[in-house]
């Protein structure tokens, strides 16, 4: 007699069910994070490392530690900061692996649209590109953690509890890097605005 197929995962489950699931050896339950979370992971790499192509190799790779290793992830904390928390790591393992800064740059600063703005003329038009590639640029040179503070906070619109547990310190440190970083880009387009 063979035993009953899993039910497949409710919409309505929590993620920290879901990885339960997936450590008792619920394949659905992959297939369910997979879905679930897939698009805000390259997403959030692809803020991370301004590229693409390196956004969804981090994406593939977060998945492919959680199917391999599922008990890695700690039922007593949440999914959430543990699966930001991977992808923000492989993020920082992939950059301190580029052979020079230059190229994160450069990519960085062709590749990520920060969302549409209102042009009324050509001129206007090339003029916002302009600045927004700079602004691009300007985030991209953040050291690391004022730029990780930026990102999750400012641009994904994180509470700084939740980039806390992302990045491993206090509320108040990620309070303090935002500050910094929002001071450093302030600092950088004070005469391009």
């Amino acid at each position: 007699m063979r035993a009953p197929e899993p039910l497949p995962p409710a919409p309505s489950a929590t993620d920290e069910a879901l990885a339960a699931r997936l450590i008792a050896g619920d394949q659905r339950a992959f297939e369910a994070i997979v879905l679930r979370w897939r698009d805000r992971i390259v997403d959030l790499a692809h803020l991370l490392t301004g590229d693409r192509s390196a956004a969804e190799d981090v994406g593939q790779e977060v998945f492919i530690r959680l199917l391999r290793r599922p008990e890695s992830y700690d039922p007593g904390r949440p999914f959430k900061a543990w699966i930001n928390t991977v992808a923000r790591n492989l993020c920082h393992d992939r950059y301190r692996r580029e052979s020079t800064r230059s190229r994160y740059h450069q990519t960085a600063t062709h590749e990520r649209k920060f969302g549409p703005r209102p042009v009324t003329s050509p001129i206007d038009a090339a003029a916002a590109a302009e600045t927004e590639e700079r602004l691009r640029g300007y985030i991209a040179e953040l050291p690391a953690k004022f730029r990780d503070a930026f990102v999750l906070c400012a641009v994904r619109g994180m509470s700084y509890q939740e980039a806390a547990e992302i990045c491993g310190c206090p509320a108040k440190t990620v309070s303090t890097r935002l500050a910094r970083a929002r001071k450093r880009l302030g600092e950088r387009m004070k005469d391009e605005l």
